[in-house]
Formats: structure tokens, C-alpha cells, sequence
């Protein structure tokens, strides 16, 4: 038969209890700091995508306007996300070729630290001299 008196030694005694949890808590605490530092890591690439998308919007503004662009420093802000952000675009002064050099820099609303910097060129074509009338020209390949 099964011997139904309890054993003295079975079971958990409450320091071998106490001494449990504590190694459990010393361990847990290194997990919260790895979750928290994932929660801000996710917040601050959050930001640094919201950035880069209004960086992109304002490059594109710029190079689907027409004729060349004024050179110099424009800022503006723009709002991603409930999150609002500050940009500069700076425009360089058009080459020879037609080719004009665009920046962007997007700041947090609040910040100085530039979150997004986008550059790209942008092609305006150089107008083409005029070209003189078919009758002045055959009057001078004529020798007269």
C-alpha cells in the first residue's frame, strides 16, 4: 500500500523560495533594459523613416518644377505621422550643361540634429540659341 504519511522533507522550503525569486529578478532586469532599448530604438527609426519620406517630398517637389530653379535656401516644415519636421533645400546654380545640384536636410521640429539628408541633380535644359530664318541663310550662302 502507498504510504499516506508526509514526508519532513518534501516540497519548498521558503528561503529555497526567496532565494528563487531573487535569481529570477536578477535576471529579469537585463530583459526589461533589452525591451526598453528596443521600444527607443524602433521610436528613433520611426522618426528617421518619417524623415526620409519628407526629404523625398520636397526633392521631388523641386525637380518636378518647371524651367530652372532659383538658386539658394528655402526651409519649410511639413507634418508626417503626427510628427512635424523641418527641412532646408538648398539649390545650387545651374552649369553649363543644364544640371543643378538639390540637398535636403529634415530636423525634428524641435531638434538640431539632422535626421534625413537627401541629394540628387536636377536637369533643366539649357535653351538652344535661336536659329536664324531659311531665307537669311541661303542669302548668305549665295555670296550676296
Amino acid at each position: 500500500m502507498l504510504n499516506a504519511k508526509p514526508r519532513a522533507d518534501s516540497g519548498f522550503s521558503l528561503v529555497e523560495t526567496v532565494a528563487a525569486m531573487g535569481i529570477l529578478a536578477l535576471a529579469a532586469i537585463p530583459l526589461m533594459q533589452v525591451t526598453t532599448d528596443a521600444a527607443q530604438n524602433t521610436a528613433s527609426l520611426e522618426s528617421r523613416l518619417l524623415a526620409r519620406t519628407v526629404a523625398e517630398n520636397v526633392i521631388v517637389r523641386a525637380m518636378t518644377d518647371r524651367g530652372p530653379l532659383d538658386a539658394g535656401i528655402s526651409n519649410g516644415t511639413q507634418t508626417q505621422l503626427n510628427q512635424s519636421f523641418t527641412w532646408s533645400l538648398t539649390i545650387g546654380p545651374a552649369d553649363a550643361n543644364g544640371l543643378q545640384a538639390l540637398e535636403v536636410a529634415v530636423r525634428p521640429e524641435e531638434g538640431t540634429q539632422v535626421l534625413a539628408r537627401l541629394s540628387s541633380l536636377s536637369y533643366s535644359p539649357v535653351p538652344l540659341p535661336e536659329l536664324e530664318e531659311p531665307s537669311q541663310r541661303t542669302n548668305r550662302d549665295d555670296g550676296s
